[in-house]
């Protein structure tokens, strides 16, 4: 059977998430879609949901999902199998104080939940009028912002053309692969949105084709402590040995679990005729398979880091040790 498709919605307090999920359920009428509610406390959502499409709401109360995967998430998936033929999708949608990138790796790395879920994207909403303060305040909205393949500006209607614009650029900032919409009361072009991907090559490979800046941004919170966000993208000219670059990915995400926030893009190996797309997601690093390399004499690899103070010539000395030499 084919795997059910997921996505994952997420945004911090006050963002709109639940308006936008009940205009996704009413544009992917007539499918029907299976809800993963998460709420701090005891919250009925039954009642803030288009019910038409809505097959099953279950909601997880007591906490962060983040914190709940072992007990919560993949019981519910678990069951969720079971009742695969009810439904035609996935939604969860994760509280407004979560770090989502446990969910992402629940879906890219566990192989049964993998052969059972595809998960699409992860979307997160922002609200335009507010989303400085919380990026000043909590290091969960960076961490929503950085791991999201689609950011949605909600409420632009609340804010000035300027402002807007101000909004745009320090998200472009964050997360230079994501796409950006910007809308109102939640409404936005979900068959558009539905096109971009986690782990879907033509989505990750978009990267080819950009150019992006090295970005560090500082983000003075109420404590008088920077956030120095910072993007920046390595560029791989040869192949890398993978195997022998393992033990660095591990490293990575285990000294720098608290700074690095996301990695994303592909590289080439030696002898393999596809590019080969590498992510971070929480505490490993996934590689799954892309589109094949259109010319066998320009195979450049881009990874794309996104996170809290890093310095960009520490991974660039790492990875380069692992190149192929011509």
């Amino acid at each position: 059977m084919k795997a059910k498709p997921v996505h994952i919605i997420t945004g911090f307090l006050g963002a709109g998430k639940t308006t936008f999920l009940n205009h996704f359920i009413k544009e992917r009428l007539p499918d029907r879609i299976f809800v993963i509610e998460n709420e701090c406390g005891a919250t009925n959502v039954d009642g803030a949901l288009v019910m038409d499409g809505v097959e099953e709401i279950v909601e997880l109360t007591a906490g962060c999902l983040c914190c709940s995967l072992a007990d919560g998430l993949l019981d519910i998936l678990q069951e969720a199998y079971k009742q695969r033929e009810s439904y035609d999708r996935m939604v969860i949608e994760t509280t407004g104080i979560a770090d989502p990138s446990s969910i992402i790796q629940v879906f890219l790395e566990n192989e049964l939940v993998e052969h059972a879920f595809s998960l699409q994207q992860v979307i997160c909403l922002v609200d335009s009028s507010n989303v400085e303060d919380w990026l000043n305040e909590a290091e969960e909205a960076l961490r929503q912002i950085s791991v999201a393949d689609v950011l949605l500006i909600n409420k632009v209607d609340t804010v000035s053309d300027e402002k807007h614009s101000e909004v745009l650029r320090l998200l472009s900032g964050i997360n230079p692969q994501a796409q950006i919409f910007s809308g109102v009361n939640g409404n936005f072009p979900v068959s558009e949105i539905m096109e971009i991907g986690t782990a879907k090559p033509q989505s990750v490979e978009t990267i080819a084709n950009k150019h992006f800046r090295d970005h560090s941004h500082d983000h003075k919170d109420t404590s008088n402590n920077d956030h120095k966000i910072t993007t920046f993208t390595l560029t791989f000219p040869q192949a890398l040995d993978l195997n022998n670059l393992q033990l660095d990915l591990n490293r990575i995400v285990h000294l720098y679990r608290d700074q690095v926030y996301r990695v994303k893009g592909f590289i080439a190996i030696p002898n393999y005729p596809n590019r080969v797309i590498l992510q971070s997601a929480r505490s490993s690093f996934i590689a799954t398979d892309g589109t094949p390399w259109e010319d066998e004499d320009n195979r450049e690899g881009k990874l794309v880091f996104i996170g809290r103070g890093l310095k960009k010539e520490v991974f660039e000395k790492m990875f380069n040790k692992h190149l192929i030499p011509v």
